[in-house]
Protein backbone atom coordinates (compact mmCIF):
# COMPACT_ATOMS: atom_id res chain seq x y z
CA UNK A 1 0.00 0.00 0.00
CA UNK A 2 1.21 3.48 -0.21
CA UNK A 3 1.25 5.40 2.97
CA UNK A 4 1.20 9.41 2.52
CA UNK A 5 2.10 11.06 5.59
CA UNK A 6 0.23 14.45 5.59
CA UNK A 7 1.25 16.72 8.22
CA UNK A 8 -2.04 18.84 9.48
CA UNK A 9 -0.38 22.09 8.87
CA UNK A 10 0.47 21.42 5.09
CA UNK A 11 -3.28 21.02 4.87
CA UNK A 12 -4.77 23.65 6.99
CA UNK A 13 -6.73 26.27 5.89
CA UNK A 14 -6.26 29.84 7.09
CA UNK A 15 -7.67 32.85 7.23
CA UNK A 16 -6.24 34.97 4.67
CA UNK A 17 -7.16 31.87 2.63
CA UNK A 18 -11.27 33.29 3.06
CA UNK A 19 -10.12 35.61 -0.04
CA UNK A 20 -9.76 32.35 -2.49
CA UNK A 21 -12.91 31.68 -2.19
CA UNK A 22 -16.06 33.20 -4.44
CA UNK A 23 -18.47 33.50 -1.75
CA UNK A 24 -15.70 35.39 0.67
CA UNK A 25 -14.02 37.55 -1.61
CA UNK A 26 -15.42 40.81 -0.48
CA UNK A 27 -15.02 40.19 3.21
CA UNK A 28 -12.70 42.64 4.86
CA UNK A 29 -10.22 43.19 7.76
CA UNK A 30 -11.74 45.29 10.76
CA UNK A 31 -9.44 44.33 13.16
CA UNK A 32 -6.36 41.81 13.57
CA UNK A 33 -4.91 42.08 10.07
CA UNK A 34 -1.56 40.70 11.24
CA UNK A 35 -3.18 37.15 12.35
CA UNK A 36 -4.99 35.94 9.40
CA UNK A 37 -2.02 33.03 9.33
CA UNK A 38 -4.26 31.36 11.85
CA UNK A 39 -6.11 27.73 10.61
CA UNK A 40 -9.56 27.53 10.21
CA UNK A 41 -10.89 23.61 10.82
CA UNK A 42 -14.38 24.19 11.14
CA UNK A 43 -17.22 27.08 10.24
CA UNK A 44 -19.78 27.72 13.18
CA UNK A 45 -22.70 30.55 13.80
CA UNK A 46 -23.12 32.45 16.55
CA UNK A 47 -26.20 33.27 17.79
CA UNK A 48 -27.24 34.21 21.31
CA UNK A 49 -24.57 31.49 23.08
CA UNK A 50 -23.15 34.23 25.04
CA UNK A 51 -26.44 35.46 26.47
CA UNK A 52 -26.88 35.47 30.23
CA UNK A 53 -30.19 33.10 30.83
CA UNK A 54 -29.73 31.43 27.68
CA UNK A 55 -28.69 27.66 28.04
CA UNK A 56 -26.03 26.22 25.80
CA UNK A 57 -27.42 23.56 23.51
CA UNK A 58 -23.93 21.84 23.28
CA UNK A 59 -21.13 20.99 25.71
CA UNK A 60 -18.59 22.86 23.79
CA UNK A 61 -19.63 26.12 22.28
CA UNK A 62 -17.10 27.09 20.00
CA UNK A 63 -14.60 24.44 18.67
CA UNK A 64 -10.71 25.49 18.70
CA UNK A 65 -9.74 26.63 15.44
CA UNK A 66 -13.15 27.68 14.11
CA UNK A 67 -14.33 30.52 11.98
CA UNK A 68 -17.64 31.73 13.75
CA UNK A 69 -20.08 33.92 11.79
CA UNK A 70 -22.59 35.57 13.43
CA UNK A 71 -25.25 38.47 12.52
CA UNK A 72 -24.27 40.01 16.27
CA UNK A 73 -27.90 40.49 17.16
CA UNK A 74 -27.65 39.26 20.41
CA UNK A 75 -26.10 42.62 20.77
CA UNK A 76 -28.35 45.31 18.99
CA UNK A 77 -29.69 45.87 23.06
CA UNK A 78 -26.72 45.28 25.04
CA UNK A 79 -23.04 46.74 23.04
CA UNK A 80 -21.36 45.71 25.55
CA UNK A 81 -21.75 42.67 25.24
CA UNK A 82 -19.35 42.60 21.91
CA UNK A 83 -16.28 43.12 24.47
CA UNK A 84 -17.31 39.80 26.50
CA UNK A 85 -18.05 37.99 23.18
CA UNK A 86 -14.36 38.27 21.76
CA UNK A 87 -12.75 37.58 24.84
CA UNK A 88 -14.82 34.15 25.56
CA UNK A 89 -13.85 33.62 21.50
CA UNK A 90 -10.45 33.75 22.19
CA UNK A 91 -10.54 32.07 25.49
CA UNK A 92 -11.82 29.08 23.68
CA UNK A 93 -9.07 29.69 20.44
CA UNK A 94 -11.66 30.35 18.01
CA UNK A 95 -9.65 31.39 14.75
CA UNK A 96 -11.66 34.06 13.70
CA UNK A 97 -14.91 35.83 13.85
CA UNK A 98 -17.12 37.12 10.41
CA UNK A 99 -20.15 39.58 11.38
CA UNK A 100 -22.84 40.50 8.97
CA UNK A 101 -22.91 44.24 9.35
CA UNK A 102 -26.70 44.44 9.39
CA UNK A 103 -27.20 45.36 13.17
CA UNK A 104 -23.87 46.82 13.65
CA UNK A 105 -22.28 48.75 9.93
CA UNK A 106 -19.01 49.23 12.28
CA UNK A 107 -18.10 47.45 15.70
CA UNK A 108 -17.15 49.59 18.36
CA UNK A 109 -13.33 51.03 18.37
CA UNK A 110 -12.54 49.96 21.86
CA UNK A 111 -13.21 46.05 20.24
CA UNK A 112 -11.53 47.01 17.74
CA UNK A 113 -8.63 48.01 19.34
CA UNK A 114 -8.65 45.08 22.15
CA UNK A 115 -8.74 42.64 18.85
CA UNK A 116 -5.65 44.60 16.93
CA UNK A 117 -3.98 44.12 20.49
CA UNK A 118 -4.60 40.62 20.81
CA UNK A 119 -4.10 39.40 17.53
CA UNK A 120 -7.70 38.06 16.92
CA UNK A 121 -8.68 38.75 13.66
CA UNK A 122 -12.69 40.31 12.68
CA UNK A 123 -13.93 40.16 9.57
CA UNK A 124 -16.66 41.97 8.02
CA UNK A 125 -18.83 40.39 5.86
CA UNK A 126 -19.03 41.96 1.78
CA UNK A 127 -22.58 41.89 1.39
CA UNK A 128 -24.92 39.77 2.00
CA UNK A 129 -24.18 36.02 1.79
CA UNK A 130 -25.64 32.86 3.01
CA UNK A 131 -23.83 31.65 6.27
CA UNK A 132 -25.08 27.92 4.82
CA UNK A 133 -23.22 28.82 1.68
CA UNK A 134 -19.81 29.84 3.21
CA UNK A 135 -19.70 26.46 5.48
CA UNK A 136 -20.22 24.65 1.85
CA UNK A 137 -17.36 26.50 0.08
CA UNK A 138 -15.04 26.00 3.20
CA UNK A 139 -15.36 22.54 3.83
CA UNK A 140 -14.76 22.50 -0.20
CA UNK A 141 -12.17 24.27 -0.19
CA UNK A 142 -10.27 22.41 3.05
CA UNK A 143 -11.18 18.88 1.39
CA UNK A 144 -9.83 20.10 -1.99
CA UNK A 145 -6.44 21.15 -0.46
CA UNK A 146 -6.11 17.98 1.05
CA UNK A 147 -6.54 16.01 -1.75
CA UNK A 148 -4.47 18.51 -4.00
CA UNK A 149 -1.48 17.29 -0.95
CA UNK A 150 -1.97 13.77 -1.49
CA UNK A 151 -1.22 14.48 -5.06
CA UNK A 152 1.59 16.91 -4.47
CA UNK A 153 3.06 14.07 -1.42
CA UNK A 154 2.69 11.24 -4.14
CA UNK A 155 4.06 12.88 -7.24
CA UNK A 156 7.41 13.33 -4.57
CA UNK A 157 7.16 9.74 -3.33
CA UNK A 158 7.05 8.57 -7.21
CA UNK A 159 10.07 10.95 -8.24
CA UNK A 160 12.17 9.45 -5.13
CA UNK A 161 11.35 6.27 -3.85
CA UNK A 162 10.88 2.86 -5.40
CA UNK A 163 7.74 2.30 -6.08
CA UNK A 164 5.59 -1.22 -5.79
CA UNK A 165 2.49 -1.77 -8.02
CA UNK A 166 0.38 -1.82 -4.69
CA UNK A 167 1.40 1.95 -4.26
CA UNK A 168 -0.12 2.61 -7.77
CA UNK A 169 -3.11 0.91 -7.70
CA UNK A 170 -3.48 2.79 -4.13
CA UNK A 171 -2.76 6.33 -5.22
CA UNK A 172 -5.31 5.74 -8.09
CA UNK A 173 -7.93 4.60 -5.92
CA UNK A 174 -7.23 8.02 -3.94
CA UNK A 175 -7.42 10.08 -6.55
CA UNK A 176 -10.63 8.47 -7.81
CA UNK A 177 -9.69 8.63 -11.50
CA UNK A 178 -10.24 6.15 -14.10
CA UNK A 179 -6.86 5.68 -15.76
CA UNK A 180 -6.75 3.40 -18.99
CA UNK A 181 -4.01 0.81 -19.83
CA UNK A 182 -1.51 3.31 -21.29
CA UNK A 183 -0.45 6.40 -19.62
CA UNK A 184 2.10 9.48 -20.43
CA UNK A 185 2.93 12.75 -18.67
CA UNK A 186 4.21 16.05 -18.83
CA UNK A 187 5.86 18.29 -16.70
CA UNK A 188 5.36 22.39 -17.20
CA UNK A 189 6.51 25.27 -15.63
CA UNK A 190 6.96 29.18 -16.67
CA UNK A 191 9.93 30.36 -17.58
CA UNK A 192 10.74 33.05 -14.75
CA UNK A 193 7.60 33.16 -12.55
CA UNK A 194 7.23 33.23 -9.16
CA UNK A 195 3.02 34.00 -9.64
CA UNK A 196 1.09 30.95 -9.47
CA UNK A 197 -1.68 32.21 -11.84
CA UNK A 198 -0.58 30.71 -15.01
CA UNK A 199 -1.43 27.22 -13.50
CA UNK A 200 -5.33 28.25 -13.49
CA UNK A 201 -6.01 27.69 -17.54
CA UNK A 202 -3.84 24.38 -17.24
CA UNK A 203 -6.13 23.32 -14.58
CA UNK A 204 -9.23 24.50 -17.30
CA UNK A 205 -6.96 22.28 -19.55
CA UNK A 206 -8.94 19.04 -17.56
CA UNK A 207 -11.75 18.75 -19.17
CA UNK A 208 -10.34 18.08 -22.58
CA UNK A 209 -8.71 14.96 -20.76
CA UNK A 210 -11.05 12.03 -21.77
CA UNK A 211 -9.22 10.43 -18.95
CA UNK A 212 -5.93 11.67 -16.59
CA UNK A 213 -5.64 14.56 -14.23
CA UNK A 214 -3.93 17.50 -13.66
CA UNK A 215 -2.42 18.45 -10.53
CA UNK A 216 0.03 21.09 -9.10
CA UNK A 217 3.41 20.43 -7.97
CA UNK A 218 5.71 23.01 -6.17
CA UNK A 219 5.84 25.50 -8.94
CA UNK A 220 4.45 23.61 -11.83
CA UNK A 221 2.16 21.35 -12.81
CA UNK A 222 1.70 17.98 -13.86
CA UNK A 223 -0.26 16.74 -17.01
CA UNK A 224 -1.47 12.62 -16.60
CA UNK A 225 -2.83 11.53 -20.16
CA UNK A 226 -4.61 7.79 -20.49
CA UNK A 227 -5.33 6.26 -23.29
CA UNK A 228 -6.22 2.66 -24.41
CA UNK A 229 -3.60 2.96 -27.14
CA UNK A 230 -0.23 2.60 -26.94
CA UNK A 231 0.26 5.91 -29.68
CA UNK A 232 -1.53 8.98 -28.15
CA UNK A 233 -1.16 12.83 -28.59
CA UNK A 234 -0.41 14.20 -25.43
CA UNK A 235 2.04 16.83 -26.83
CA UNK A 236 -0.65 17.92 -29.51
CA UNK A 237 -3.32 18.65 -27.29
CA UNK A 238 -0.60 20.46 -25.09
CA UNK A 239 0.14 22.38 -28.37
CA UNK A 240 -3.02 23.10 -29.01
CA UNK A 241 -4.13 24.41 -25.71
CA UNK A 242 -1.07 26.43 -25.44
CA UNK A 243 -2.30 28.11 -28.58
CA UNK A 244 -5.88 28.53 -27.74
CA UNK A 245 -5.14 30.19 -23.89
CA UNK A 246 -2.48 32.50 -26.03
CA UNK A 247 0.77 31.06 -23.98
CA UNK A 248 3.86 31.47 -25.86
CA UNK A 249 6.03 28.08 -26.30
CA UNK A 250 8.82 30.35 -25.25
CA UNK A 251 7.70 31.34 -22.08
CA UNK A 252 7.17 27.13 -20.62
CA UNK A 253 9.39 24.25 -19.87
CA UNK A 254 7.57 21.08 -20.75
CA UNK A 255 9.42 17.74 -19.74
CA UNK A 256 7.86 14.63 -21.57
CA UNK A 257 7.63 11.23 -20.38
CA UNK A 258 7.67 7.94 -22.51
CA UNK A 259 3.86 6.02 -22.90
CA UNK A 260 3.52 3.26 -20.09
CA UNK A 261 1.62 0.69 -18.53
CA UNK A 262 -0.68 2.26 -15.92
CA UNK A 263 -1.17 0.03 -13.38
CA UNK A 264 2.64 -1.14 -13.57
CA UNK A 265 4.33 1.74 -14.51
CA UNK A 266 2.81 5.00 -13.50
CA UNK A 267 5.93 6.26 -11.36
CA UNK A 268 7.97 5.75 -14.00
CA UNK A 269 6.23 7.84 -16.27
CA UNK A 270 5.85 10.86 -13.52
CA UNK A 271 9.88 10.33 -12.90
CA UNK A 272 10.58 10.50 -16.67
CA UNK A 273 8.48 13.83 -16.86
CA UNK A 274 10.40 15.07 -13.89
CA UNK A 275 13.42 14.98 -15.05
CA UNK A 276 12.98 15.82 -18.89
CA UNK A 277 11.85 19.26 -17.65
CA UNK A 278 14.82 19.11 -15.33
CA UNK A 279 17.21 18.87 -18.59
CA UNK A 280 15.09 21.14 -20.89
CA UNK A 281 16.08 24.03 -18.34
CA UNK A 282 19.53 22.91 -18.26
CA UNK A 283 19.39 23.15 -21.80
CA UNK A 284 17.66 26.25 -22.10
CA UNK A 285 14.67 24.83 -24.44
CA UNK A 286 10.96 24.70 -23.79
CA UNK A 287 10.55 21.25 -24.80
CA UNK A 288 12.47 17.88 -23.51
CA UNK A 289 11.65 14.44 -24.64
CA UNK A 290 13.33 11.83 -21.78
CA UNK A 291 13.28 8.91 -24.66
CA UNK A 292 15.52 11.87 -26.63
CA UNK A 293 17.97 11.56 -23.13
CA UNK A 294 21.07 9.47 -23.61
CA UNK A 295 23.79 9.41 -20.89
CA UNK A 296 21.34 12.09 -18.65
CA UNK A 297 19.47 8.82 -17.55
CA UNK A 298 22.23 7.15 -16.11
CA UNK A 299 23.29 10.43 -14.33
CA UNK A 300 19.81 10.80 -13.28
CA UNK A 301 19.37 7.12 -11.41
CA UNK A 302 22.68 8.27 -9.86
CA UNK A 303 21.74 11.53 -8.40
CA UNK A 304 18.63 10.19 -7.54
CA UNK A 305 19.86 6.87 -5.60
CA UNK A 306 23.57 8.43 -4.42
CA UNK A 307 23.81 11.90 -3.81
CA UNK A 308 26.55 12.25 -1.82
CA UNK A 309 28.12 10.41 -4.35
CA UNK A 310 27.39 12.29 -7.20
CA UNK A 311 28.11 15.71 -5.25
CA UNK A 312 31.60 14.23 -4.14
CA UNK A 313 32.47 13.03 -7.65
CA UNK A 314 32.00 16.35 -8.98
CA UNK A 315 33.94 17.87 -6.48
CA UNK A 316 36.79 15.70 -7.20
CA UNK A 317 36.76 15.59 -10.60
CA UNK A 318 36.08 19.08 -11.37
CA UNK A 319 38.31 20.33 -8.18
CA UNK A 320 39.64 23.73 -9.05
CA UNK A 321 37.78 24.28 -11.89
CA UNK A 322 35.00 24.82 -9.32
CA UNK A 323 36.40 28.11 -7.76
CA UNK A 324 37.00 29.70 -11.14
CA UNK A 325 33.63 31.44 -12.34
CA UNK A 326 35.17 31.74 -16.19
CA UNK A 327 36.85 28.16 -16.09
CA UNK A 328 33.56 26.58 -15.40
CA UNK A 329 31.43 28.74 -16.90
CA UNK A 330 33.21 28.07 -20.35
CA UNK A 331 33.43 24.26 -19.19
CA UNK A 332 29.31 23.90 -18.87
CA UNK A 333 28.79 25.84 -21.96
CA UNK A 334 31.29 23.24 -24.03
CA UNK A 335 29.51 20.57 -22.65
CA UNK A 336 25.94 22.26 -23.36
CA UNK A 337 26.77 22.79 -27.21
CA UNK A 338 28.37 19.13 -27.48
CA UNK A 339 32.33 20.57 -28.11
CA UNK A 340 31.14 23.22 -30.84
CA UNK A 341 33.78 26.02 -30.21
CA UNK A 342 31.90 28.33 -32.39
CA UNK A 343 28.92 28.60 -30.81
CA UNK A 344 30.45 28.40 -27.30
CA UNK A 345 32.60 31.23 -28.48
CA UNK A 346 29.13 32.86 -30.09
CA UNK A 347 27.51 32.64 -26.26
CA UNK A 348 30.82 33.91 -24.55
CA UNK A 349 31.33 36.61 -27.05
CA UNK A 350 35.04 36.01 -27.83
CA UNK A 351 37.09 34.37 -30.17
CA UNK A 352 36.64 30.26 -30.82
CA UNK A 353 40.99 30.74 -29.99
CA UNK A 354 39.69 31.83 -26.73
CA UNK A 355 37.52 29.31 -26.06
CA UNK A 356 40.22 26.47 -27.18
CA UNK A 357 42.71 28.43 -24.62
CA UNK A 358 39.85 28.47 -21.85
CA UNK A 359 39.59 25.11 -22.68
CA UNK A 360 42.95 23.62 -22.76
CA UNK A 361 43.63 25.24 -19.06
CA UNK A 362 40.51 22.92 -17.86
CA UNK A 363 42.03 20.22 -19.23
CA UNK A 364 45.27 20.61 -17.83
CA UNK A 365 43.55 21.35 -14.04
CA UNK A 366 41.63 18.05 -14.12
CA UNK A 367 42.52 15.81 -16.82
CA UNK A 368 46.45 16.62 -18.56
CA UNK A 369 46.49 12.88 -19.06
CA UNK A 370 43.63 11.46 -21.21
CA UNK A 371 43.37 11.50 -24.56
CA UNK A 372 40.93 14.31 -26.34
CA UNK A 373 37.99 11.94 -26.38
CA UNK A 374 38.62 10.31 -22.78
CA UNK A 375 38.51 14.17 -21.58
CA UNK A 376 35.71 14.60 -22.92
CA UNK A 377 33.47 12.20 -21.89
CA UNK A 378 34.28 12.61 -18.33
CA UNK A 379 34.00 16.83 -18.58
CA UNK A 380 30.63 16.04 -19.69
CA UNK A 381 29.96 13.59 -17.21
CA UNK A 382 30.79 15.93 -14.30
CA UNK A 383 29.10 18.96 -15.80
CA UNK A 384 26.17 17.16 -16.40
CA UNK A 385 25.89 16.32 -12.76
CA UNK A 386 27.02 19.14 -11.74
CA UNK A 387 23.96 21.07 -13.96
CA UNK A 388 21.51 18.60 -11.92
CA UNK A 389 22.48 19.08 -9.04
CA UNK A 390 22.18 22.79 -8.91
CA UNK A 391 18.79 22.35 -10.64
CA UNK A 392 17.89 20.21 -7.84
CA UNK A 393 18.53 22.77 -5.08
CA UNK A 394 16.85 25.09 -6.87
CA UNK A 395 13.91 22.99 -6.31
CA UNK A 396 14.22 22.59 -3.13
CA UNK A 397 14.81 26.09 -2.29
CA UNK A 398 11.76 27.09 -4.49
CA UNK A 399 9.98 24.68 -2.43
CA UNK A 400 11.06 26.13 0.88
CA UNK A 401 10.25 29.61 -0.27
CA UNK A 402 6.40 28.25 -1.15
CA UNK A 403 5.85 26.81 2.32
CA UNK A 404 7.32 30.29 4.39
Amino acid sequence: MLSIFIKDDETMMTVKDLWQLSITKNFSVAAGNNALHKTIESVEILDFEFVKGVSPVRDTIFNPNSLVLSSLLFAKKSPELLMDTIKKLMELKVSALAYKPVIFKELPQDVLDYANEQGFPILRFGGDEFFEDIIIEVTQYRKEKHHEHILEKTIHHFIKEEVTEGCIKSFLQQINETFEKYVSVASIHVKDSEANQWMEPFFQFASFLKAGVICKYRQGVFVFFTDKHQQHGLEKMINDWLGLMAISHEDVIIGYSRVHLSDTKLHLAVREAHYASVFARIGMKSVCHYEQLASERILIELYRKDVNFAKNYVKSYLGEVLDNDELLDTAVTFVLKKGNVKEVAAIHFCHPNTIRYRMTKVRQLIDVSSNEYVFYEHLSMAIKLYLLDKEMERYHSELETVQK
